[in-house]
């Protein structure tokens, strides 16, 4: 079955408000509506719902997404719902709820099904009157209109096979894409030079190689003479197991250890200790006995002191460890801050109770007036405002002496009038009334004073000290005053005893170091017998002096070390110059193998080069023969079938146009597909450019036609035609000739044919051109209009073919 789109539904879609059903399951669907009726929205929401984007409209706002919820849509949102019959089960339908810019749901067709909607089967509005600059827009891909014609003439595969032989045309093309080619042309030059250079840096290498086995030689001949006959690498072993610098080592500790010993006895250490000994054992024996006495005299006292400052402070240094008068400058300066400190608190408390008793007389004035004012307020209470007004009036009533209250005569009790009396008394009540209000407003702002100086009380008694405490800080000042002086008057005592325990300290380490002497003295003549032994030489004579044999053994091992040094500088120079051989010969090694590595190489990429220019030749050949038949074919394509279409669609809806747009054909066979347009003249010259040479009119019959022939040219994927308001600057007889044309497409081509117009008499005279002609066929016309609460109303009718009996009999 044709494939057919039967139905759609749109809720709150652009001017769409409320929701619209149109039944589409017929070959030809009319739509008319007045502007702004929803004719542009229906056929938008028809594209979203089949191919779940909106391509017409975006190329003229891109912000379009934001504005297709009705704007006085209650729920703030839109729907879209479309059927299609036809294409399979997985196109059946497409559905779409937006929110705000955001769509979900599904679309009915794939992606290969949407491309070709959006471009062969619905034309917009907006695009219809810019299709000829939309085709001929070039971007990076080309034109439209360039790739369509690609598309319709199958040169996809040819064209790929052009532009791949493309860079066979020129060597230097081949850099970007025949890389391993560009590569094998550049590495035998390099290959060349560098085997040049290989050769050069061999015949280096083994000079070099023979002046440092001569070198090797001439250093260790003298101390190994069998070396002579050695391999390099069997010389660099036998060095490994000749070491001497455990021997080196051992008699550089025995030659510092002489020299400590000869250093030692020239001191005389025996006869200084036997001069000074009595003197500094002396010397020592006072010192401590002084500074026993300090400690059991001001010592004493210092400690007492600490003691009962210790519960005061936590970190006082000792009196008596080496340094007093350090202990008792610390401990009279935490003393004196902590006086300091005690003496501010009882000055911020004595402020204190000094600021409670000024608020407190302060307050007790206020109360008494606030006493004095209730008293008046009760006073004057007893004469209210009130009865004033009630007296005030009676007074248009009083025309006689008699007593309205009473009854009785005024004048019996008084001489004055009665209505003086009254006068006077409401005058003594209504000043009675303005003291009460004034003494009333006074006795708040008093009450408000009051409570001011409460606050104002209770938060200077925070700051007063409890009697504990004021306690408490006295005892402590009377203590740490009392300590106060007494530190002061321990300075000398405290700097003597300072004194005291330096002198002892210095005496007792020189009583230590006399009696450390007297052993050393005894030890060295031992130590010197032993040198004699580890050396193996001759022992001290009875006659010869420490000194002398001292010297004789420090002699004897210089001598060995000096000839051990000598011999191990050889071994080490030989190694050095032994292993830059063995470096220096396998770098002859590796040289040999490069080379051989190198040869091999540049045999190989000379072959595979004389191959590749072999290919490149036979690749010319070929995109000669390519492009030669791509030309045929678009020439024969041009003429026979597109810009015949096109000439025959274009004549037939303007029959008077003497310019007959067409596409140009390409002449040259190099470069890529470029497709333009141009006009004809009918007598067969070129023209200029559709947009250049036709009318309004006649250029909207150009593109609607372009569009027409792009359609047909191509199998129909989607044989559908949607079109919106397409007659714009046509005459009646291009009317007359579009409606032909459609009646065509739909009658003998097995078109859909879905058309919104504008214009009334336009949709009715549609109607009969298009009205059903066979059995089967049928005609859906829908009418879009607005309800009195504004919302759009689709009035839809179906016209089926029925047969005229009239005719038939």
């Amino acid at each position: 079955m044709t494939p057919r789109i039967t139905s759609l539904i749109a809720t709150d879609f652009r001017s769409l408000r409320g929701t619209v059903t149109i039944p589409m399951d017929s070959p030809v669907v009319l739509i008319h509506g007045r502007n702004g009726a929803g004719k542009t929205s229906l056929l938008t929401a028809m594209e979203l719902g089949l191919t779940g984007h909106l391509a017409s409209l975006s190329r003229l706002d891109p912000q379009l997404r934001n504005h297709l919820v009705h704007k006085e849509a209650v729920s703030k949102t839109a729907s879209v719902s479309i059927g299609v019959h036809g294409l399979g089960v997985e196109f059946s339908a497409g559905k779409f709820d937006i929110h705000g810019s955001e769509f979900t749901g599904k679309a009915a067709l794939n992606s290969v099904l949407t491309k070709h909607f959006s471009e062969r089967c619905y034309l917009a509005q907006s695009t219809m009157t810019r299709l000829l600059e939309f085709y001929e827009h070039k971007s990076t891909n080309g034109t439209e209109l360039t790739r369509f014609v690609k598309e319709l003439l199958g040169l996809d595969a040819l064209d790929a096979l052009i532009d791949g032989l493309h860079d066979a045309g020129d060597v230097r093309r081949l850099r970007g894409h025949a890389v391993s080619f560009w590569d094998m042309r550049e590495q035998l030059p390099s290959l060349d030079d560098e085997l040049s250079r290989l050769a050069k840096e061999l015949t280096s290498a083994e000079g070099q190689a023979m002046q440092l086995t001569q070198s090797a030689q001439e250093r260790l001949t003298p101390h190994w003479p069998e070396v002579a006959t050695l391999s390099a690498q069997a010389m660099l072993d036998l060095l490994k197991e000749q070491s001497q610098e455990p021997e080196q080592q051992r008699l550089t500790q025995l030659r510092r250890e002489l020299n400590d010993t000869i250093s030692q006895s020239q001191k005389e250490i025996s006869a200084m200790a036997a001069d000074r000994r009595s003197t500094i054992e002396t010397a020592a024996v006072a010192a401590d006995a002084a500074l026993r006495s300090w400690l059991d005299t001001s010592g004493q006292r210092m400690t007492e002191l600490f003691e009962n400052l210790g519960g005061y402070f936590s970190d006082l240094p000792s009196p008596i460890q080496n340094r007093p008068e350090y202990a008792r400058v610390y401990a009279h300066r935490a003393v004196s801050n902590e006086v300091a400190r005690c003496r501010q608190v009882q000055a911020k408390d004595q402020t204190a109770q000094q600021q409670v008793s000024t608020l407190q007389t302060d307050r007790q004035g206020l109360a008494t007036r606030l006493e004095e004012i209730d008293k008046q307020i009760v006073q004057h209470s007893r004469e209210a405002g009130h009865l004033a007004q009630t007296l005030s009036a009676l007074v248009p009533h009083m025309h006689t002496e008699e007593c309205p209250v009473c009854s009785r005569d005024f004048r019996e009790v008084s001489s004055s009038p009665l209505l003086g009396h009254l006068t006077a008394r409401i005058a003594s009540l209504t000043q009675s009334a303005g003291l009460l209000s004034a003494l009333s407003k006074e006795r708040a702002n008093t009450g408000s004073e009051i409570a001011a100086r409460d606050r104002e009380i209770g938060v200077a008694q925070a700051q007063v000290q409890t009697a504990e405490a004021i306690t408490e800080y006295g005892q402590r000042l009377a203590i740490l005053e009392q300590a106060l002086q007494e530190l002061a008057s321990l300075e000398g005592e405290a700097m003597a005893g300072e004194t005291l325990f330096g002198q002892a300290a210095n005496a007792a380490q020189a009583l230590a170091s006399i009696r450390a002497v007297d052993q050393q003295s005894t030890a060295i003549r031992d130590t010197a017998g032993r040198y004699a032994t580890v050396l193996s030489v001759d022992p001290i004579g009875d006659s010869e002096s420490l000194q002398a044999a001292l010297q004789r053994f420090l002699t004897e091992v210089t001598a060995r070390l000096e000839r051990l040094t000598a011999k191990e500088l050889a071994r080490r120079d030989g190694q050095a110059a032994l292993r830059e051989l063995l470096l220096k010969q396998q770098n002859i090694e590796t040289i040999k193998a490069r080379q051989l590595e190198r040869k091999t190489t540049y045999r190989r990429l000379q072959a595979a080069k004389e191959a590749g220019e072999r290919t490149i030749e036979q690749a010319r050949e070929l995109l000669k023969l390519a492009q030669v038949e791509r030309s045929r074919v678009m020439g024969q394509v041009f003429n026979d079938s597109l810009n015949a279409a096109w000439r025959d669609l274009f004549v037939r809806l303007a029959p008077d146009e003497p310019f007959i747009p067409a596409f140009a054909l390409p002449q040259a066979t190099k470069g890529g597909v470029e497709a333009k347009l141009e006009t004809l003249y009918r007598d067969g010259s070129k023209g200029g450019n559709p947009r250049a040479m036709l009318s309004a009119g006649n250029l909207n019959t150009a593109a609607l036609t372009l569009f027409f022939a792009l359609h047909l040219s191509m199998k129909p994927q989607l044989p559908w035609l949607i079109i919106d308001d397409p007659v714009q600057s046509m005459d009646e007889v291009h009317i007359s000739q579009f409606a032909a044309l459609l009646r065509t497409l739909s009658k003998q081509h097995g078109r859909q044919v879905i058309i919104a117009v504008h214009e009334k008499p336009l949709f009715d005279y549609l109607c009969l051109e298009l009205s059903p002609a066979f059995d089967g066929d049928r005609l859906i016309t829908v009418e879009l209009g607005r309800a009195p609460n504004g919302e759009s109303v689709a009035n839809t009718t179906v016209r089926e073919w029925k047969q005229d009996l009239a005719i038939a009999a």
